[in-house]
């Protein structure tokens, strides 16, 4: 007894635990790892385990829901993004949004409760990974709480964000450990490039921000330790390392996408990269402009105040100027996406990893009065500032469909394909998925224009293009691509939606305008059969069309020079065009110059400014690419009226009162603070455009 007495009593031994006493050590020590496993029970669709169930959407939006919805369809039928069809997103992201609808047997009423499903809990596990790698030495109800508020109201589901701000973490500390030699440089490089380029699997803004995440955080570190010609080398050795990795994955990637060295998944991702920045922008509202300042600001005093508390190492890595420096630089190159598409929704996304890591940074003081602030202020900034929130939300569904399960429609709404559609919503899709799966085969493709992608799995046909929706193609090379899947498709039949009825603009601008190329090559592929419901007319096929239609234009009395821009706010007169008279369209050719500063702010609102004889005017927006020759068309008149271009017989063109064009201005205007003032406008020439059809 003395013996196993004097063993107990060494420091070797650890104390003898009660059973009581061991899951409040384990709560101590993981109370992350329950807040995890708490947000991911909450946001569990109970429609996933029933397919009894039904989904009611009281609103249905043909632009959302569209690719929300044929990125589930063409995953189930072998389409995937980046091989088949390019879009925003990757194949990664297609994989882990469409993985619930196919479990369950594909339709589009588990498609809609489940799409955001597993992203949102890969952004919940990259917020439990980076706090763990940001801030291991506090405790861990720290982690926990910041956990729980970032996730219930700050969360954005895509996972973009969230992924690129983990990786950015995940490379800090690699290079930390690189400079205490503690990490083989070569393992750095190549691990760092296998992540990079899946990031760029998941989209290609995700790559780019990693990549920003990647050499910030190098920066950052080397700047700290930029008195060790050591450590610099092992950097050096490090980014050479990632630098013949990410040329071997790039050829694998290409491998499995196409040919080895066929580099179109990466030509499409950046050109769709490059172009967002002038095909999307949008004006930023009074709510967006307050809410991205305070964001902004907030960060800046808080990564102030700990630079200024002092930077010893051992109060952790937020406690590093290396960290202070490039996170912050870090969070700054995320906010730029919302300084372009300035909705709620963007804003909400590239505000993430600014009030992520000012969170992070807030949470590193170990004082308890400092604690004791970063907590009331977190929690009040979340409620009073926070966006909807969607875990909130699937809770509250989720309880009322266990309290009263939806099984039948409520009245005035029908089902279809397990979703509880408004009734003529349900009529639209029920007459179109009719006539398209009366016109093609099940393993055929349709067309659509100009983005409505909802009728494919509708109808249960592949929706053909290069592109995912037509909204994003602008500008030469996205349009070839379109074209070319266009054509590859051979679609037998297909679906014209007229503007103003049943397809909306985007951000005005009329989608013959926007995407003319797609327009014009589905004009001479097509003819319309008949009218499916107002403003949704069925085409078919008629490759004859392209050999027998003919275009004849006729310059316009527009004089080609060049126009300086010398206040924000102006109006550049093109004078009367002496408008002929039978002409159909009128095409501009521009080139609008900007300086360098367009590609890190955005460009402005352009609108031409048609006047007619009858004493009636319009403002037609347009984008063109910046300090790029480009041509504009424009349908002067009615845009309903252009569905008529695709009858067979040419004198069904041309219906309604078409009065004369008698003046031409461009118009220069702001979309808001952020966007920039044109140098020059060079108007090369203006031409009226009649087509006709030969027998």
């Amino acid at each position: 007894m003395e013996k196993l007495h004097e063993l107990a009593s060494k420091p070797s031994s650890p104390p003898p635990q009660s059973a009581s006493s061991r899951p409040h050590s384990w709560l101590a020590r993981d109370w992350d790892l329950l807040a995890l496993v708490l947000l991911v029970l909450a946001s569990f669709p109970v429609e996933w385990l029933s397919r009894r169930m039904l989904f009611l959407n009281g609103a249905p939006n043909l632009i959302d829901d569209s690719w929300i919805l044929d990125t589930s369809f063409k995953a189930s039928r072998g389409l995937w993004f980046g091989r088949d069809v390019a879009f925003t997103y990757g194949p990664l992201f297609q994989w882990l949004s469409s993985a619930p609808a196919r479990s369950m047997g594909l339709s589009m009423g588990a498609i809609y409760p489940t799409y955001f499903t597993v992203t949102l809990w890969c952004t919940f596990l990259f917020g439990y990974l980076t706090l763990r790698l940001l801030l291991p030495e506090q405790p861990a109800w720290k982690r926990c709480l910041l956990l729980l508020l970032l996730s219930i109201f700050w969360v954005p589901w895509e996972g973009r964000i969230a992924f690129a701000t983990f990786l950015f973490a995940l490379f800090l500390k690699g290079w930390y450990e690189l400079r205490r030699q503690s990490l083989n440089p070569v393992l750095l490089g190549c691990g760092a490039a296998l992540l990079c380029t899946a990031a760029f699997l998941y989209s290609a803004d995700t790559g780019a921000y990693a990549m920003a995440g990647l050499l910030l955080s190098l920066a950052g570190v080397a700047w700290e330790s930029r008195r060790e010609s050591g450590a610099l080398r092992s950097y050096a050795s490090g980014l050479l390392a990632f630098a013949g990795f990410s040329l071997l994955l790039v050829i694998a990637v290409n491998a499995v996408m196409a040919k080895p060295f066929d580099f179109r998944f990466w030509q499409n991702s950046l050109a769709i990269l490059a172009g967002y920045r002038w095909i999307e922008p949008m004006s930023m509202s009074k709510a967006g402009k307050i809410r991205l300042f305070v964001a902004f600001l907030t960060a800046l005093v808080v990564f102030l105040m700990r630079g200024a508390s002092g930077r010893n190492p051992a109060l952790g890595i937020t406690a590093r100027s290396g960290f202070l420096l490039s996170a912050f630089a870090f969070a700054f190159i995320t906010m730029q996406s919302g300084l372009v598409r300035s909705d709620w929704g963007h804003i909400g996304v590239c505000t993430y990893a600014t009030i992520f890591l000012a969170g992070v940074v807030l949470f590193s003081f170990a004082s308890r009065t400092a604690s004791a602030f970063a907590v009331l202020l977190a929690v009040a900034a979340s409620l009073l500032s926070g966006q909807d929130s969607l875990v909130l939300s699937v809770v509250q569904h989720n309880y009322a469909q266990l309290r009263d399960p939806l099984t039948q429609c409520p009245l005035g709404f029908r089902e279809f394909d397990r979703v509880c559609y408004p009734g003529e919503f349900t009529r639209i899709l029920q007459t179109t998925g009719a006539y398209l799966r009366q016109g093609s085969g099940p393993d055929d493709f349709i067309m659509v224009f100009p983005y409505e992608s909802v009728f494919g799995i509708a109808s249960r046909r592949n929706v053909a293009g290069g592109v995912m929706q037509s909204y994003l193609v602008s500008g030469t090379y996205l349009s070839r691509v379109d074209i070319v899947g266009l054509e590859r498709a051979a679609a037998p039949t297909g679906l014209y939606l007229s503007d103003g009825d049943q397809s909306k603009l985007i951000d005005g601008v009329p989608n013959l305008t926007r995407s003319s190329e797609i327009w014009f090559w589905a004009f001479r592929h097509y003819r319309k059969e008949q009218e499916l419901y107002h403003g949704i007319f069925a085409l078919q096929r008629d490759d004859s069309r392209a050999a027998r239609i003919s275009m004849l234009p006729q310059s316009l009395s527009v004089a080609a020079r060049s126009y300086p821009i010398r206040t924000r706010r102006s109006q550049l007169d093109l004078g009367d065009p002496g408008w002929p008279s039978g002409a159909d369209f009128l095409r501009l050719r521009l080139t609008v110059r900007y300086s360098f500063w367009w590609k890190l702010r955005k460009p402005a609102l352009i609108m031409l400014e048609i006047e007619r004889t009858d004493g009636s005017d319009v403002l037609v927006p347009f984008i063109v690419e910046p300090n790029v020759a480009s041509e504009v068309w424009f349908y002067p008149w009615d845009d309903v009226e252009l569905s008529q271009y695709f009858a067979a017989d040419e004198t069904d063109w041309r219906i309604g009162p078409r009065p004369a064009i008698t003046h031409l201005r461009l118009v220069v205007r702001p979309l808001d603070w952020i966007s920039v003032q044109p140098d020059m406008i060079e108007v090369q020439s203006a031409d009226a455009v009649r087509f006709g059809m030969n027998p």
